[in-house]
């Protein structure tokens, strides 16, 4: 045999190798797994994955593992998880614990969704780390409103509409199935010139780039739901059983998304939450006219789960970034075919590492210093311009990939990135060079989509 064809074969095993479980009993559910596994699948040929179905099992395995080792923690065992004997009773504990959440809720419902804005804000870059909601109310930075049968909360930029078991989810809305649309066939390991895209091309770089961004927002929401568990003292002051009913509930959650293959096709999401932004119909103010910000809603059954919401949310306005000098007609086939509920389970099984990975690589003074997450919308809305290609070859695949050369390639493009956002973040201030901030035709405004 050639070397070149032993090579050929080499690549394929790699690329191809079945997710490992190292010393781990728990396993995913076989079509669960086969949709990991699957070389045709949305990000095993996407370019930010450079060993294909091999990076995607990487990724989501790693998180499953995460997730195993958190709900034995959080429900006190060290047994097998997917024994069916144990996976029962830690589905009935669920059960329970949702039900006592449920019954306490309701008493604290203002200071629970107060404190769910307030942490998706602060961690988001949305409001200064200093101010809690209270605070933030007093001083005008946030208006606070009862709207359409819940509260909205109105920043700078954007107005959340917000339902904390106030409004039933329709199940219906989680059935939706991408638009087909016809594969666009190309030579292995094709680059392309950005100079010279046909329509086509260009739709396929943005498609990829779309599906990544989509698994970084699902992971910022899957990761966000637990970012009470920094604020356990307040959640503590309104009812101290709270704190451990949440980590079992969503525990268990997180692991439903591996093991839970049946009810995830079945619901094709979240049935316990929803967000997304209001149509032109929904988004006025109680006058009649248009709200002057772009409206969302996030709607959560219970506190964490509104929060998970409020996380994607603060991270939708950034992602619209990615259309910047893009065709229209290109933007909308791109948004019909990826952003639907049948792409989230994916999206959740690859985002939760992927966020966590690239986390690890954003420069130290944008992470670690609370006070300089004002930064961060300017940060991501400054990632998401970056064109396709490059977004996806020199950026995700560098977030990715385990070589520290790759690595340190992505944390100084990283560091170029949050330089020009700290500029973006003064001239908004008003601190910049360039007093004429608003008229700027690359204002982070305009950037922003809103």
């Amino acid at each position: 045999m050639r070397s070149s064809e032993i090579n050929k074969i080499l690549r394929k095993i790699i690329k191809e190798a079945p997710v490992d479980y190292g010393d781990y009993e728990e396993r995913m559910h076989p079509r669960s797994q086969a949709k990991i596994e699957d070389p045709e699948g949305i990000y095993a040929k996407n370019r930010g994955f450079r060993k294909g179905a091999s990076d995607v099992e990487k990724l989501a395995g790693k998180r499953f593992k995460e997730i195993v080792d958190y709900v034995k923690r959080y429900y006190g065992t060290d047994r097998n998880l997917t024994d069916p004997q144990v996976k029962r009773s830690i589905q009935m504990a669920q059960m329970q614990a949702v039900s006592q959440v449920m019954g306490i809720e309701p008493r604290h419902r203002e200071l629970l969704r107060d404190l769910a804005v307030e942490i998706a804000a602060k961690e988001e870059g949305w409001l200064p780390y200093a101010k809690n909601m209270e605070q933030a109310i007093e001083d005008g930075l946030v208006v606070k409103e009862e709207k359409q049968g819940g509260v909205e909360y109105q920043f700078d930029f954007i107005n959340i509409l917000t339902f904390l078991g106030e409004k039933r989810i329709n199940p219906n809305m989680f059935q939706m199935k991408p638009k087909e649309m016809k594969k666009l066939e190309l030579p292995k390991d094709f680059s392309f010139d950005i100079d010279d895209l046909t329509p086509e091309e260009e739709r396929q770089l943005e498609l990829e780039k779309r599906h990544v961004i989509n698994a970084l927002i699902q992971g910022k929401g899957k990761r966000g739901q637990f970012a009470y568990q920094m604020y356990k003292d307040r959640l503590d002051a309104i009812d101290p059983r709270l704190y451990d009913l949440y980590n079992k509930i969503m525990g268990a959650n997180d692991l439903m998304y591996f093991t839970d293959e049946d009810l995830i096709e079945a619901l094709g999401g979240n049935a316990a939450g929803a967000a997304g932004k209001m149509d032109g119909d929904e988004d006025e103010d109680e006058g009649g006219g248009e709200e002057e910000n772009d409206t969302y809603f996030a709607n959560g059954v219970i506190f964490p789960i509104l929060l998970h919401e409020l996380f994607k949310v603060f991270s939708t306005p950034t992602s619209q970034s990615q259309w910047d000098n893009v065709d229209p007609g290109i933007a909308q086939d791109v948004v019909d075919k990826t952003d639907s509920m049948e792409n989230e389970p994916m999206n959740f099984r690859v985002g939760g590492e992927l966020v966590r990975k690239l986390k690890t690589l954003l420069p130290d003074d944008l992470i670690l210093v609370p006070e300089n997450r004002v930064y961060m919308p300017f940060f991501e809305q400054a990632l998401y311009s970056v064109p396709a290609e490059d977004f996806l070859k020199n950026i995700i695949a560098n977030v990715v990939s385990d070589d520290k050369e790759d690595n340190n390639k992505v944390k100084r493009r990283f560091e170029e990135l949050y330089k020009k956002a700290k500029s973006e973040y003064e001239k908004y201030k008003g601190n910049g060079e360039d007093d004429d901030y608003e008229d700027d035709e690359d204002d982070i405004l305009s950037q922003l989509g809103l």
